[in-house]
């Protein structure tokens, strides 16, 4: 199936067995944040604008493949005892164009949210799931006011210029990055934060189950985005002296270096903190 089908017939909230909060037309879903989240109504509204049939699925729960190859390379076994949906995707823009469907991956922040939104593609465009065969009929983007232009640049192509997705998202990554080795220092940077803001996060938690999973989650994320994000690219394939090998070994050294804090770590500091 295409992803617009597949989407279309997900199940939100309004359902017992809904897995994202809200699945329907774009319009309605305005209504329901106009008050409360004024940055994403009007960018929303503007989309409307354009396409007054868009669709949006959002805060979809997503599932990891534990079979998939590059996750058993990824080998970040912590990953693999999240419970299902615990990895949230928070908005996906979709609807059919000219008689093709496809749908856009949308998270809010700079240059971080980006390598989410892309680890978010990267885990719905793994083989053997749900989505499977669909890794061309999406692209994924961020929304921040520092490139608001480049996101609505590219929203344009792909939507209504008609634009692969392939290359609408290599403009993207070189419109907000230099080459792959700012991507992988970003990513790097932010499971270091993370690492760094495990005690105050837990401490700030209302529920500490779920911070300790989110936790889990983003460091997964992370390390899928390098990790994949560095075997996408042939030009690291050539520099291997185009073998995949050599290319994937290099790929495992620099999700390896993503730092974490395993599920025994996070809980003994959940005790350590409670305990005071």
């Amino acid at each position: 199936m295409a992803i617009y089908e597949l989407l279309h017939e997900i199940k939100d909230q309004r359902e017992p067995d809904g897995i994202c909060s809200f699945n329907g037309y774009l319009e309605d879903y305005v209504t329901t944040i106009e008050e409360t989240m004024p940055k994403e109504t009007a960018f929303f509204q503007a989309l409307l604008k354009k396409d007054e049939d868009l669709r949006i699925c959002a805060g979809l729960k997503l599932n990891i493949n534990k079979n998939a190859i590059a996750n058993q390379i990824i080998r970040y076994k912590d990953a693999f005892k999240l419970p299902k949906g615990t990895i949230i995707c928070p908005y996906i823009i979709y609807g059919s164009f000219q008689q093709m469907q496809k749908a856009i991956i949308l998270t809010w922040g700079d240059k971080e949210a980006y390598i989410t939104a892309k680890a978010l593609y990267y885990v719905i465009s793994e083989p053997d799931n749900e989505y499977e065969g669909t890794r061309n009929e999406i692209i994924a983007c961020n929304v921040a006011d520092n490139c608001l232009d480049i996101t609505n640049q590219a929203i344009e192509r792909f939507f209504w210029q008609n634009e692969k997705a392939g290359i609408v998202q290599r403009s993207l990554d070189a419109k907000l990055f230099t080459n792959y080795q700012e991507m992988y220092e970003a990513a790097l940077a932010l499971g270091v934060k993370l690492q760094n803001e495990v005690k105050q996060l837990i401490a700030e938690s209302e529920n500490c189950e779920q911070t300790v999973n989110q936790l889990i989650a983003t460091w997964f994320l992370l390390k899928k985005f390098v990790y994949v994000q560095y075997m996408m690219d042939k030009k690291h394939l050539h520099e291997h002296d185009d073998n995949v090998k050599k290319q994937r070994q290099s790929a495992k050294e620099k999700c390896d270096s993503i730092g974490f804090l395993s599920y025994s770590e996070l809980w003994r500091t959940v005790k350590e903190i409670k305990q005071k």
